[in-house]
This record gives structure tokens, sequence and C-alpha cells, in this order.
């Protein structure tokens, strides 16, 4: 794997340094009951006190070691105290066990020449062990439009694929289209009737055919293509199907595209139902020709431990219970037909095949039964590949009705017939709020939350909205820096200055808190990727605008220019940092846009 810019992770930085002080204190003997081997299994845990006053960073391992240790935790701390080898850091044992770290100005100083000096790789770091990821969300049937749901997953999906890149993995991202089985029919059939209705004919739609207007407008583009000669006229409900299809996926790219979302690969469903030329052999056939062979089906009237249903037939089931599933699943029915998990199982297999260490699928909360039986398909061909499924609650879109003026849910548009489009999302005359708001709000709640989408407070121009305060304060640096490079001649620089004492030449308290807060880039993403959580990463960059705005306010810029110029130039890098890690998370992480003008 091509290596990336390392940027500090300060939190890493010190937990190293507390490991490699009780490896010290450890083998000089100082620890009490501890042994040298005991000492290299403790983690260390590094955290951001809420009160500054207790100093930068705090570690409370030592509370964690008294048991082992028979020591007190104030004395254990101590101990680690006078090992630890952290020049221009300053350590103070308090709260009767907690080591506290102060950063000093020349570290300070150092890290924020780092930050300058990798400018758009500032945030990426490198983990000892990198994986292969294959991370696959959205997925939906290329029937009718995406659906706000689906919008989450592309924003979440997109976005966490991003944080794991940024955390030094290899992650690519996969769109599973399910191209197979009686909806594609439908989809024909459907095509096929608003095609004729077009041409003069009083056909009606079947009852559970797809009763949306795009189909409609699929249609007449049918028509115009054999109006122009391009195409003949559909005979068979092949042909209208594979029209249809053709036009959804295009559709539903197009749209995944507008939103910022990308994909490295699209796998067909149909893949796995079409024999393989040389062994005649479906990708379904053979996985369960190999389950098989591992001894993991068996036929039966049911399923291990229950008694059969009166006038129940045998059936092929996957013993999915010696993974963790409830209950053995069904993968071919007594006809010979397969199964919806059938399929599952003959994907997962291809993507094992494939050679990830890691698999991660992101599904919708009706989903939430898969689990056990996605699991079982991976470990029955490899318990040495990892499945995460990260399960994620839906969306709920609200406006207030301008006659009662109260919210009230919007539930269906015009163009579907039954369900608001993530294309109305973004751009509706009535509803949409564009790609950045969309995919602010769709990723502002933990995944595991209901989304409550409020499509008046999207669209506000003003700082209640936060992508409008957030994407202010981006502008606000790069105008700032623009008129001190165009009016005042200013030279930026990446040498960040301290005074003859070696200090930070900073004046204000709103100063220090703001590095600090830029500082902490690399250890935000690596908890958000680590976490899964592309959620704090929209509170990051609220509380990055929260602090700029706080130093903007306080700390006087312009007037410095003479009066004293190390100030000014220190308080100017902050402005570019600000700058700079605002673009990195709006662009690089969020997938959002960073105007440099409001």
């Amino acid at each position: 794997m091509a290596t990336q810019p390392v940027s500090t992770s300060l939190i890493r930085f010190l937990t190293a340094a507390v490991a490699e002080s009780i490896r010290r204190a450890s083998e000089a003997g100082q620890l009490g009951s501890l042994a040298p081997q005991q000492a290299t299994a403790i983690a260390p845990v590094i955290q951001i006190p809420s009160d500054p006053r207790y100093g930068d960073y705090a570690c409370p391992t030592p509370l964690g070691m008294a048991k082992l240790c028979r020591l007190a935790p104030a004395q254990i701390a101590q101990t680690l105290q006078k090992h630890l080898d952290l020049p221009d850091i300053e350590t103070q044992v308090a709260g009767g066990g907690y080591l506290n770290f102060r950063l000093g100005d020349p570290f300070l100083a150092e890290r924020l020449q780092e930050l300058l000096h990798l400018g758009e790789n500032f945030g990426k770091t490198a983990i000892p062990h990198p994986e292969r990821i294959l991370l696959e969300f959205v997925s939906a049937n290329p029937t009718g439009p995406l659906h706000v749901g689906h919008g989450r997953w592309a924003a979440v999906g997109s976005t966490l694929a991003n944080l794991l890149h940024w955390t030094g993995h290899q992650v690519e991202r996969e769109f599973y289209i399910n191209d197979a089985g009686n909806q594609m029919r439908l989809l024909g059939q459907s095509l096929e009737v608003r095609v004729r209705q077009l041409q003069g004919e009083e056909v009606a739609l079947p009852e559970d055919a797809y009763h949306g207007s795009y189909l409609v407008d699929i249609a007449r583009r049918l028509l115009g293509q054999v109006k122009a000669g391009i195409r003949p006229l559909p005979t068979t409900l092949e042909e209208y199907t594979d029209f249809a299809y053709g036009e959804m996926l295009a559709w539903q790219k197009q749209t995944l595209q507008q939103l910022r979302t990308e994909f490295d690969h699209w796998f067909s469903e149909r893949r796995l139902h079409t024999p393989d030329p040389q062994t005649g052999l479906s990708a379904i056939q053979q996985a369960l020709q190999e389950l098989q062979e591992r001894g993991f089906l068996y036929k039966a009237k049911a399923p291990r431990g229950e008694d059969p249903k009166p006038g129940a037939e045998e059936a092929v089931y996957f013993k999915t219970q010696e993974f963790g599933d409830d209950k053995d699943r069904v993968v071919q029915k007594a006809d010979g037909s397969f199964t919806y998990l059938a399929a599952d199982i003959a994907y997962h297999r291809d993507k094992v095949q494939r050679g990830y260490h890691r698999l991660i699928n992101i599904l919708g909360s009706d989903h939430h039964g898969y689990i056990g039986r996605l699991k079982a398909a991976v470990g029955a061909f490899s318990p040495d590949v990892k499945l995460e499924i990260l399960i994620g609650q839906f969306v709920k879109l609200f406006k207030t009705d301008p006659q009662t003026g109260e919210k009230t849910e919007v539930r269906m548009s015009k163009r579907t017939g039954n369900f608001v489009s993530l294309n109305d999302l973004i751009e509706d005359p009535e509803i949409g709020v564009g790609v950045d708001a969309a995919r602010w709000f769709l990723l502002s709640s933990s995944m595991d939350s209901p989304i409550n989408f409020d499509l008046d407070l999207a669209v506000k121009q003003t700082f209640d909205n936060p992508v409008v305060y957030v994407h202010y304060s981006h502008a606000r640096c790069c105008t700032l820096l623009r008129r001190l490079q165009e009016e005042e001649k200013v030279e930026l620089t990446n040498k960040v200055p301290l005074t003859e004492q070696q200090k930070l030449p900073y004046k204000e308290p709103e100063e220090r808190a703001l590095l600090l807060r830029l500082l902490a880039l690399p250890d935000e993403l690596i908890a958000a990727a680590e976490e899964r959580a592309p959620h704090k990463i929209i509170r990051y960059a609220e509380a990055i605008a929260a602090d700029f705005n706080k130093f903007y306010d306080n700390c006087r810029i312009l007037p410095l220019l003479k009066e004293d110029p190390l100030l000014a130039q220190a308080r100017i890098q902050l402005v570019q940092a600000t700058q700079q890690v605002l673009f990195n998370v709006l662009t690089g992480i969020l997938g959002l846009s960073a105007p440099e003008s409001m």
C-alpha cells in the first residue's frame, strides 16, 4: 500500500510516552507487584479534560493500575511521571492518580508548523496494520429513484470511506445492484403499459406495478428514440425490462454523483444467477456446493430444534446457528428455487474470494434480522475475514405548514407517487435543500438514531443553520487572508514565530484554545473512524467554527501589523490553520463544498 503523509496524533504520542514510562518503571521494580509481562499488556488511556485547568490532556491509567500494583494511584502516577521523557510538555499528578499534561509552546509551535506544512494532507495518519476494506452501502433496486433513506447511507458510507482512508486503510466502495427477481419483471411490465398508454391504448397499470410518474418520462424517452430511428420498439418483456433497467440505473448513478458519492464497484446480482461457461453452475450453486462440502447444509422439513409444520416439504437449510444466528435458514426451497439468502451467501463468498481483510455493510433498520445470516455466510467461507454490519435508522422530513404554522411530516412526492426521493431532497423547488445541506443533515446524527430532518432550517441563511455557520467561518478565513495579501501586502509564511523566551506570542485564551482544537484533527478522525461515527466530525466542524469566531471577535489582527508584528503573524497563522482544517474537514471528509466568500 502506498504511504501517505503522516500527521502527529497527540493522543497516540502521549499514549506511547506513558506506555514507555510504565515499561521503564516496571523494569526498575518501582511498580509494586506489577510483573514486566503485565506492564506490556497495559493500554494507557489519554483524555481531553473538560476543564482546561486540569491540563490539555490527562491520563487516568494509574487509577486502573492500583490493584495490579498494590499501590496507591497517586504513588503510581508519581512514579510514571519520573520516567516520562517529554521535553516541552509539563506533567502534573492530580486528582488522586491522574497524570495531567500541558503542551509547551515549542511543542505547540512545532505541531502548528507541521499543520501548515502538510496543508491538505494534515489529518492523515498511518496505523501499524492497515486493512484492505470493502465498504458496501446504498445497494438499491434499480426500479425507481433513490429515496431519502438511501441518501443517508450514501452520505454516511462515503464519509466513513473517507475517514478510513485518511486513517491509513485501503478502502473500496461497492454498490450492490438488486437487479434480479420479480421486481425487475414488474418494472418491465410497468414500462410496457406506460408506452402503450402514450400510444393511445386504454390499458391500466397492474395493481402491483410501479405507479410513479418517472416511468412515464422513461416511456417518452423510449418512444422518442424509436421515432428517431435509434432503436426499434421492444417486442418482448425482456427488452422493456432491459431498457427501463438501464435508464433507472443511470439515474441512480447520476443522483449519487450529485450527492458527491462515488463507487469503485457496481456489483450486479444477476452475475450470481448466471451459469459459469466452464462449470455450468451459477455462483449461487457453486456457493451452496461448497457449503455442502464443508458440512454446513442439510435437508429437512424444519430447521434443527423445531417440529415440522403439517404439510411441510423438505428444503435445504444452512447451519447459521453455528455462527450465532437464532435458527438455521432455508437457502433452497422444496421446488428447487433459491431464497434471497442464497444470493447473499454467494455474494459474500465472492467478497471473501477477492481478498479483503474486512467487510463493512451499511443496512437500514429493516434488515436487522440479516446480521446473523450474513455473519454465517462469511464465517462459513473464511473465519479470518471480519464482517461488520452497521444498522442505521431512517429519515423523516419535516416542513412548516404555511396554513397552520406547524411542523408536519413530508411523506410523498408527485414524481414517485409514494415517497420523497433523494432528488427531491436535493433539487425540488418546494422542499429541496441543495447538496451541502442534504449531506450535512443526513450526517448530523449517529447512525443508530432516527433523523427528523428540518427542511426549513436546512435552507435558512442564518447562523441558526449549522451549515451556514461553518461555511461562513471558512469564508471568513479566506476573506481575511485575501485582504492581508492583496491590500496589506502581507506575505504568508509557515514558519511559526516564538519570542526570545521560546514562547508563543499569544495574549488571549482564545488563541491557545483554537490551536488545540485544530491540532486535534488527526485524533478526531481516528476516533470517528474507529467508532464508525461520521457524525462526530459534524460536531468537530461546529466546534472549530465556534472557537474561531470567538478568536476572531477577541483577537484583532489588522491594527497589530505595525504595533506588534510578531503577535500579528502568530494570529495570521491561526487563521491560515483554521482555513486549512475546515477545508480538509469539509471537502476531504464530509464531501461538502468550502466556499471562499459568502
